[in-house]
C-alpha cells in the first residue's frame, strides 16, 4: 500500500475553513492560556473551555458505540476537508492518495478508507478528527490503513508549518512549532467520547515539556536508542506513578514504522493489563513490585455499583508525535463526569468549568490519573494508587 499524501494546501485551506465555521457559530473554540500546576512532581495544565461543556459524550453502552447512528456516519459536509482512499481523489482542501481500498485488500492489508473532519469542539485551531469511512469501534486497535492515514494528517501539518518556518511565512494558528500530534482513545475506558473510530491530530500543546519528550531525552542522554530485544524493559518517567510505554521514533517517519512502534507498545500495554487483573503485578514499569495502598477515589472498600468504577482490562490511550510515542494502559475513564483522554493523562486538560477543576482537586490530582490508569509501586513495595 502507497503512503496517502495531502496536497499543499491542504492546511491552509483547513485553518480558513475552520475560521469561517466559527465566525458562523458552527464551531466551538475558546483560546485560553490556562494554569500549570505541580502535583508532587507531575505538572498539569488546566484550561477552561466552554467548547467542552457543548462536546457530546456517550454512554458506555449507547448504541451508537456499536455502529446505530453517530456524527461520524454521515458528516457535515462543511466540516468535512478531505478523504483519504475508497477510490476518492483530491477534494477542495482535501486529501489525495494513490492508493485504492480495492488494491489494498487484495493485498490483505487493513484499506485506507478515512474522511479528515474538523471537530466541532475544537481545543485547538485546527483540530482534526480522522475517522473510517465504514463504522468500525473505538476499541479496535490502530492498523496499517489508520496509520497510513494518520500520518499523511500528520505530515501535512508538519510539511505546511515547516515550510512556512523556512520561509518567515506566519502560520496562523496555536502553535508556531512544526509539530503535529496525534492521539487515540480506545474505549470508552480510554476516554472516547464517540464509539466510531477516530483519532484527532492538532498542533502540539507544549505548556511544558511534556513527560514523553523527557523519557526520550533521558535515554539519548544515556545513549540509549529504541531497545532493540521486544521483551526489553522500557524506562520510565520518575515522576509519573502511573504506567507508560514510551518509544523514541528515528527518521524517517514512514506508516510502517509507525505500525511497528505501536505494536511493540502495544505488547506492553497488554503485559500490563493482565498481570493487573491477575493481582500479581511483577511487572510494573522499572519499579519494584508491590501491593496496593487500597486508594480507591472516593469509592468505600473498592467496590460500588457505580458503573464509573468498574474496572477495562483492554483500553489504552496513544500520543504520537513525529519524535516519540507513547502508550498509556486505562483502567477508567473517569469519575462523575470529572475525566481524561489520552492527553489529559500527559497533564494537559480541558475542562467544563471550575467546578470541575475543583473536583480534580477532590480526586486527588495524580491520585486520580492512578485511578484511571494502571498503578506503579515505589522500591520499598508502597503503591502510587489503587
Amino acid at each position: 500500500m502507497d503512503t496517502p499524501r495531502l496536497p499543499a494546501d491542504f492546511y491552509r485551506a483547513a485553518v480558513d475553513r475552520f475560521d469561517r465555521l466559527r465566525a458562523q457559530g458552527r464551531l466551538f473554540y475558546y483560546p485560553t492560556e490556562g494554569d500549570v500546576v505541580d502535583h508532587h512532581g507531575f505538572k498539569f495544565h488546566f484550561s477552561v473551555s466552554p467548547a467542552i461543556a457543548r462536546k457530546p459524550v456517550l454512554a458506555a453502552d449507547a448504541p451508537e458505540r456499536r455502529g446505530a447512528g453517530g456524527p461520524f456516519v454521515d458528516p457535515d459536509p462543511e466540516f468535512v476537508v478531505g478523504r483519504l482512499g475508497g477510490g476518492g481523489n483530491a477534494v477542495a482542501a482535501g486529501v489525495a492518495t494513490d492508493a485504492s481500498t480495492d488494491e489494498a485488500a487484495a493485498a490483505g492489508t487493513p484499506p485506507v478508507d478515512h474522511v479528515v473532519e474538523l471537530s466541532m469542539h475544537a481545543m485547538l485551531r485546527p483540530h482534526f478528527v480522522l475517522h473510517t469511512r465504514r463504522f468500525a469501534p473505538q476499541t479496535d486497535d490502530v492498523d496499517a490503513g489508520d496509520w497510513a492515514a494518520s500520518w499523511a494528517v500528520m505530515e501535512a501539518v508538519r510539511q505546511a508549518k515547516a515550510t512556512a518556518a523556512a520561509t518567515t511565512a506566519a502560520v496562523d494558528d496555536d502553535h508556531s512549532r512544526p509539530a503535529p500530534m496525534l492521539l487515540y482513545n480506545c474505549g470508552y475506558a480510554g476516554g472516547a467520547s464517540q464509539g466510531h473510530k477516530h483519532v484527532q491530530v492538532f498542533p502540539a500543546p507544549r505548556p511544558f515539556p511534556l513527560f514523553p519528550e523527557e523519557v526520550v531525552a533521558a535515554g539519548a542522554g544515556a545513549g540509549a536508542g529504541a531497545p532493540t530485544d521486544a521483551t526489553a524493559p522500557l524506562p520510565p518517567h520518575p515522576a509519573v506513578p502511573f504506567q507508560h510505554f514510551v518509544l523514541p521514533l528515528a527518521a524517517p517517519v514512514t506508516p510502517a514504522r509507525l505500525l511497528a512502534t505501536y505494536r511493540r507498545l502495544l505488547g506492553e500495554v497488554r503485559r500490563a493489563h493482565r498481570e493487573h487483573a491477575e493481582g500479581q503485578q511483577p511487572h510494573t514499569n522499572g519499579i519494584a513490585s508491590g501491593t496496593t495502598n487500597g486508594s480507591t477515589n472516593g469509592t468505600a472498600g473498592g467496590t460500588t455499583t457505580d458503573p464509573d468504577d468498574a474496572p477495562s482490562t483492554t483500553a489504552y490511550n496513544v500520543v504520537c508525535t513525529p519524535t516519540w510515542m507513547c502508550l498509556i494502559p486505562r483502567r477508567r475513564g473517569g469519575k462523575r463526569g470529572t475525566g481524561a483522554g489520552a492527553l489529559g493523562m500527559l497533564g494537559v486538560l480541558w475542562l467544563k468549568d471550575g467546578a470541575e477543576r475543583a473536583h480534580w482537586t477532590a480526586l486527588g490530582m495524580t491520585d486520580h490519573l492512578v485511578w484511571m490508569g494502571l498503578p506503579r509501586t515505589d522500591g520499598e513495595g508502597r503503591a502510587w494508587g489503587g
